[in-house]
């Protein structure tokens, strides 16, 4: 990944640390004009996943300013999938093939995925 995308990747991972406290109208940090919201745990848990990652990248321009980012799409994607994983496994007790089924995937392409992520 080149410096720029890692570099956005850090800051979309700092700021993807705690999804349900994103409020774009609760931030407000002198460093970066942001900050994060502790009081909205229960305002937002009952909201669907995609409220959340809208919130989410939505906060993630806002801390990007003028910057442009780089592989954002792969970026949202690696910060879904490898917890989704690890809760599926989780809760299968680590059976893959229950897992796969599932998560829809095949066997195959679910254990590459688990490699990708060092959970195997």
């Amino acid at each position: 990944m080149a410096t720029h995308a890692q570099h956005n990747a850090n800051h979309f991972a700092k700021s993807s640390d705690h999804l349900a406290d994103y409020n774009e109208n609760d931030y407000r940090h002198p460093a970066h004009g942001f900050c994060s919201s502790l009081d909205s745990d229960t305002n937002h848990a009952q909201e669907p996943l995609r409220v959340h990652v809208e919130r989410v990248v939505r906060q993630y321009f806002a801390m990007l300013g003028d910057e442009t980012p780089t592989d954002l799409y792969e970026l949202i994607l690696k910060q879904i999938e490898e917890p989704l994983l690890s809760v599926v496994l989780e809760k299968t007790r680590g059976n893959q093939t229950k897992c796969a089924q599932i998560l829809g995937l095949n066997r195959g392409t679910l254990r590459k995925k688990l490699k990708t992520y060092d959970l195997m």
